[in-house]
């Protein structure tokens, strides 16, 4: 009986190097999937919130519009930048509390600031302020509403939205 000998050169499989260079791209492949993961995760964060800054605006602005015109706070002649009324204002940090509602002037102008605790959001700060641009004929009030999601590095998502309302009856406070 004749005994054979496997031959090396009919022999099929990997050699070492050959699965440590496959590890090796495998390895890359999925730190780049990793990271999309990541970058993903961070863009979600970012558009809640921003989700939740435009509608906490915008439950504000709602709220504001709905007040009568007659009863809108105006600037008492404080200065404004009729062009651009955002960028004068002096929106104050120096607020109360959690859920807190206070009301400030700056300038001559009355401004109202809101904080409010969204579970798992943070702390979301809203101010508003009115101005009277005292351009005389038809009374108008500019509505000026900001609101900013504070996260744990600082500000976050920043909405803010402006109208404006105008008395066209003949009984409006002039």
């Amino acid at each position: 009986m004749k005994h054979q000998t496997p031959n090396a050169k009919g022999q099929a499989g990997f050699t070492l190097v050959e699965a440590l260079i496959a590890i090796v791209i495998l390895m890359f492949g999925l730190i780049a999937i990793a990271n999309l993961f990541v970058v993903a995760a961070s863009s979600n964060q970012i558009a809640l919130n921003t989700t939740v800054a435009a509608a906490e605006a915008n439950e504000t602005m709602e709220r504001l519009m709905a007040i009568p015109f007659a009863q809108l706070p105006t600037n008492a002649g404080g200065a404004h930048n009729a062009a651009d009324p955002w960028k004068n204002a002096n929106w104050a940090d120096d607020l109360p509390g959690p859920n807190a509602t206070r009301d400030v002037v700056v300038a001559g102008v009355l401004q109202f600031n809101a904080r409010r605790w969204v579970p798992g959001i943070g702390m979301v700060i809203t101010r508003w302020k009115f101005v009277d641009p005292g351009a005389g004929g038809v009374p108008v009030r500019y509505i000026l509403v900001r609101s900013e999601v504070q996260t744990t590095f600082g500000r976050g998502a920043r909405a803010q939205f402006t109208t404006f309302r105008t008395c066209v009856v003949e009984s409006c406070p002039f």
